[in-house]
């Protein structure tokens, strides 16, 4: 059986190809380059899916505008998840409003957890990094959001009086323009302080900890932290499938 899988997040979304509860490959698309009603058409014709498995952390709004000019052919066969279908697999942290705990993080917990008998962690980077702990008993204990570096870059470029990505950017501690000054900051703050956030949530717990690592930041998080961790690029869309049962 093929179906597919989309990942509506905030600065992209990403489409998963499944073939027999395999996934075979993972696409990235920019709502701003992209135009997304073309891009689910020619997926829905050409990919032959019997079924599109959906998370989206946009605001309702937003995606009912995405839906509503769908063919009632593929309309049929989305199904939307939210945090609250993961009830089944973990004990959420969030009790009286799950609904406000991102399915993105709760499905990264959900595929994390048929992955490994320990506790565990899972870093999500993306437009911001989320860092969440689950124990072995599946009881989600909580997490952290820290904003990503375009987050914080973004803040200090509305602030400043000129344009800052006219100066060059030079990768240095000793930075010597404002370009420079607030870009390697920006990477410190929203990256190796993950370390932070890890030594006290494993001090907390004193256990054997296993740590799960996905998002389009990815890469960031592996070269400003000293922890030993797995990327599995698929986690949010293995939580999709084991949420779908197929």
């Amino acid at each position: 059986m093929n179906f597919c899988a989309i990942d509506f997040g905030h600065t992209n979304y990403k489409i998963a190809y499944i073939e027999n509860k395999d996934i075979v490959s993972i696409k990235r698309y920019s709502y701003q380059e992209n135009a997304i009603l073309d891009e689910l058409n020619i997926l829905f014709k050409n990919f032959k899916c019997s079924k599109i498995l959906c998370a989206s952390v946009l605001n309702y709004k937003v995606i009912d505008s995405i839906v509503s000019s769908l063919p009632a052919e593929m309309k049929s066969i989305l199904k939307f998840f939210n945090s609250s279908d993961c009830l089944k697999y973990i004990n959420l942290a969030y009790k009286n409003d799950v609904y406000k705990l991102g399915i993105d993080r709760a499905l990264g917990l959900v595929s994390a957890s048929t992955k490994t008998n320990k506790d565990l962690i899972v870093i999500d980077a993306g437009t911001a990094t989320s860092i969440d702990y689950l124990d072995l008993n599946r009881n989600h204990i909580g997490g952290i959001i820290l904003p990503g570096k375009k987050i914080i870059d973004s803040i200090f470029y509305e602030m400043l009086n000129f344009d800052f990505f006219e100066e060059d950017f030079f990768k240095n501690i000793f930075s010597k323009n404002t370009r420079s000054c607030i870009e390697n900051g920006s990477l410190i703050s929203a990256y190796a302080s993950i370390d932070t956030v890890l030594d006290r949530m494993i001090s907390t717990k004193d256990v054997d900890v296993e740590i799960f690592l996905t998002g389009g930041n990815f890469r960031e998080v592996i070269d400003n932290c000293n922890y030993s961790m797995k990327h599995v690029e698929s986690l949010l869309f293995d939580g999709l499938v084991v949420l779908d049962g197929s």
